[in-house]
């Protein structure tokens, strides 16, 4: 009953914003739908309802950007509605809406997550793409409210994950990340690590930080690959620091019949800095550095020379920030 008293309300106010902008006409469409049900948040005894609403008007639009939806919240107020928006949904559909808390102290919380759906179809890949959006609970007081960013990147594993055919390689692709059961045991492994890594740092916090010289100890440049990669490709001191040692090398050397990959670990002097030239040097020699491969916590890249044999491979593992592993240099 006081559900449906609050909606009422809520219709109440709608239609006033609507018939305060511009008159209604009978030809009128209607140019918001609902894109998912209603759902009940609660953090202790304070609740809110969050709305889900598609725009119909995003494929009549010319020349501006229009989001698929929008996400709103509204307080449990019977007398006195009030919405909220909290942040645009960039997807066709709304596969799921889910809850689940962290618990790693500084991620502590209990959040709202988006399972959005997207159709896909172009020259190299026919299916969908699913994407995960976070939507953290924050209470104040007597107040909750429904946030939008939490302040640290999303898992990139649940961002544009695709499911259907690689049209290209003629091969299926499967998104491991397509509903919430799912999603909730990934977010519960990248918990458990992050507790896990975080136990590891303090145990050790007292001892000096193994590098391969004397560099202080430097911030880690970004927990997204790329960005780690080109601080890391421009800077001695970031190399110096996210080395894992031993480092296991890999140098290819003769062979019968072929030649072979010989492998060694190196540590402290024995590693010659800088492991991969900066851009200057690299445009100079004509050479590329190239993400081959992200999945998870590991990584590869490649420095070549293109039309040559030169090929050096770097594979990065992630714990608390990325960290050089392995290089292996094919080159004949």
């Amino acid at each position: 009953m006081e559900m449906a008293r609050f909606f009422s309300c809520v219709y109440i106010v709608v239609s006033i914003i609507g018939f305060s902008s511009q008159p209604a006409l009978a030809k009128d469409f209607q140019t918001i739908e609902q894109m998912h049900p209603p759902v009940v948040a609660s953090v202790g005894n304070q609740k809110i309802t969050v709305l889900f609403l598609k725009n119909t008007l995003k494929d009549q639009t010319k020349g501006a950007h229009v989001s698929d939806g929008e996400v709103f919240y509204a307080t449990m107020s019977a007398t006195k509605p009030n919405l909220t928006y909290v942040a645009p949904v960039n997807g066709e559909q709304i596969a799921s809406v889910f809850f689940f808390e962290r618990k790693f102290p500084e991620r502590a919380g209990k959040s709202l997550y988006l399972l959005t759906k997207n159709k896909e179809s172009n020259s190299g890949f026919e299916g969908y793409s699913y994407s995960t959006l976070e939507l953290p609970l924050i209470k104040d007081g007597g107040q909750l409210s429904l946030g939008f960013f939490r302040g640290d990147l999303p898992d990139p594993e649940l961002q544009n994950c695709r499911d259907g055919r690689n049209l290209e390689a003629g091969v299926d692709v499967q998104c491991a990340y397509k509903d919430a059961a799912s999603i909730k045991m990934r977010l519960a492994d990248l918990d458990a690590k992050i507790i896990a890594d975080s136990k590891m740092e303090h145990s050790i916090s007292q001892e000096p930080r193994k590098t391969g010289g004397n560099a202080a100890n430097v911030a880690c440049p970004s927990n997204e690959f790329s960005g780690f990669l080109a601080a890391f490709s421009e800077r001695a001191d970031v190399q110096k620091t996210f080395v894992q040692q031993p480092l296991q090398l890999g140098t290819t050397v003769a062979g019968d019949p072929e030649p072979e990959l010989e492998k060694r670990s190196v540590s402290g002097d024995q590693i010659k800095f800088p492991l991969i030239p900066d851009r200057v040097k690299r445009e100079a020699d004509g050479l590329t550095l190239t993400v081959k491969q992200q999945q998870g916590d590991n990584a590869t890249a490649i420095l070549q020379k293109p039309d040559t044999d030169y090929v050096i491979e770097y594979r990065f593992v992630r714990g608390q920030c990325w960290m050089l592993s392995q290089v292996s240099d094919f080159s004949l």
